[in-house]
């Protein structure tokens, strides 16, 4: 494997497009630029040109706001635009498994094979029963070519493309160095699950659960405006003895649907991989920031819960301290994908 020259993690999201441009990777992480530009709701995904476009001059806008000037880019799909899936290989040698993992593709991906872009990672050998552990990684070759294409319209060049979750897994264990690990992306849209052992994805899944629904729940209750809406889960969440409970009981029905899915993709995981889940749960995403809700996790699943700070370990000027203690949570994915070396 060649390392990837200096580059710049880009990650779309519903609302922004983010970047971070780190400097000397390997040893001591120094952060050079960083920033976060908005898009408009409904473009992200779209194969309509005018809304790549947007996104296009949105990444432009970025770069000028961040003063970035690396145009090489390392970027990330959608965790629910991608197909993961953890299989067992056995009595297997290791010249086979290419062809085998192929096969085992035609099974369990929904669309056909040919329209994809598929890779898989050896996770490990199970000498007792013989049989290599395989996370299978694929995604519509369309998707790809829709990201490739907006980051050539803004002039960067695209290094390599990967999966949200992959990234969030490599930023969190380099700032915690626990092995096995949850974590949690709280989206707009979506609610990301991933099983992380030494930094590596074992396990993902794609809820269609997001703070949106949250938001929405508040309007429907109390006839709020968005805005207001977005503003009492912001300044309330899922705190508890706040305001008579009103906003703790109207947001705790979302929350916990959102969790039994949660729960299932890792009984999931424990069923499929016959290993004890993690005790350690890290949130990421603008979600996470949630009043109450790392202790509302903590409780329900009786683990250890905390918001994700993908910036310890990383150098950080003086005068971006203040801007980044404000978003620690926020800018895992792009961190990510700027620690990516190879």
């Amino acid at each position: 494997m060649s390392k990837l020259p200096d580059h710049v993690g880009i990650d779309f999201g519903n609302y922004s497009v983010k970047a971070v441009e780190l400097g000397n990777i390997k040893s001591k992480p120094s952060l050079i630029a960083f920033g976060s530009q908005s898009i408009p709701a409904g473009v992200l995904n779209s194969e309509e040109q005018g809304n790549q476009k947007k996104l296009s001059g949105a990444l432009k806008s970025l770069y000028r706001g961040a003063g970035i000037r690396n145009k090489k880019v390392v970027l990330a799909i959608p965790e629910s635009a991608v197909f993961t899936r953890y299989i067992t290989l056995p009595g297997l040698k290791e010249n086979e498994l290419e062809t085998a993992v192929f096969f085992k593709a035609k099974q369990y991906i929904p669309i056909p094979i040919e329209e994809v872009q598929m890779s898989y990672v050896v996770l490990g050998f199970d000498e007792i029963k013989n049989s290599y552990n395989i996370l299978l990684v694929a995604a519509p070759r369309k998707t790809i070519d829709l990201y490739l294409n907006i980051v050539g319209q803004a002039g960067l060049e695209p290094l390599a493309i990967e999966t949200e979750s992959i990234a969030i897994g490599r930023a969190i264990y380099r700032s915690t160095n626990i092995k096995h690990m949850v974590a949690l992306d709280f989206g707009s849209k979506t609610t990301d699950v991933s099983v992380m052992y030494d930094g590596r994805m074992i396990f993902s899944q794609s809820i269609a659960i997001g703070s949106d629904s949250m938001t929405q729940a508040l309007v429907n209750q109390f006839g709020f405006e968005y805005a207001q809406a977005e503003q009492y889960k912001r300044n309330y969440g899922v705190t508890p003895n706040i305001l008579e409970n009103k906003i703790y009981n109207s947001l705790k029905p979302i929350l916990d649907a959102m969790l039994v899915e949660v729960q299932r993709g890792i009984e999931f995981y424990k069923t499929t991989t016959l290993t004890p889940p993690p005790r350690d749960f890290f949130l990421a995403g603008e979600g996470a920031l949630l009043p109450g809700l790392p202790e509302y996790i903590q409780t329900t699943f009786g683990i250890n819960a905390r918001v994700g700070d993908p910036w310890i370990n990383i150098d950080v000027p003086k005068k971006l301290e203040p801007i980044v203690a404000k978003n620690k949570p926020n800018f895992a994915v792009a961190i990510g994908l700027a620690l990516k070396e190879f």
